[in-house]
């Protein structure tokens, strides 16, 4: 059994989204050479600073915002956990409100697993699993699913989620 319900619906991708992998620093977010009146319209990248819990210490990570007008923020879950989304559009959207997310919502980044190279006593290379920041936007709903999945009681006790709400408009 996963380690949370996830409820979701199988979306064709056009797959010419982007590429990124895990990274314990900064999102690998690129920023499109635009004109300055295009640019002008573009809604400002946002940083998001995620604490990843569990004494692997803090990141911040940039966003570009997928509405006009939103907010960013990071909500915890116990794992396990349930989280109704569904991929649309290359973007991880909510579809059943809790006490934490509403319908429409969209999950910008999970904590994750992710093995790296290390090295034991400045000598030997060894591979060490730690927890790291996985931005889903774009990424194959697979690999979104293993990312999720990855947290799994025996390795941590909580999840982060980097969450977009869009603002309403007066």
């Amino acid at each position: 059994m996963l380690p949370f319900a996830l409820v979701c619906a199988f979306v064709a991708r056009d797959g010419a989204l982007g590429m990124s992998a895990f990274n314990p620093g900064r999102s690998a977010t690129s920023r499109p050479a635009v004109g300055a009146a295009r640019a002008a319209a573009r809604p400002v990248m946002q940083d998001v600073t995620v604490d990843l819990g569990e004494g692997f210490g803090k990141i911040i990570a940039d966003f570009q915002p997928v509405f006009d007008a939103s907010e960013f923020f990071v909500v915890r879950y116990g794992v396990p956990f349930d989280l109704a989304v569904e991929p649309k559009d290359g973007k991880v959207v909510v579809t059943k409100t809790d006490d934490k997310l509403r319908e429409g919502d969209v999950v910008r980044a999970t904590t994750t697993f992710s093995m790296r190279m290390d090295t034991s006593f400045g000598l030997l290379p060894a591979a060490k699993k730690t927890k790291a920041l996985f931005d889903v936007t774009g990424k194959d709903w697979d690999a979104v699913v293993e990312a999720f999945t990855a947290n799994r009681k025996s390795v941590t006790n909580d999840v982060a989620l980097v969450v977009e709400r869009e603002k309403k408009r007066d």
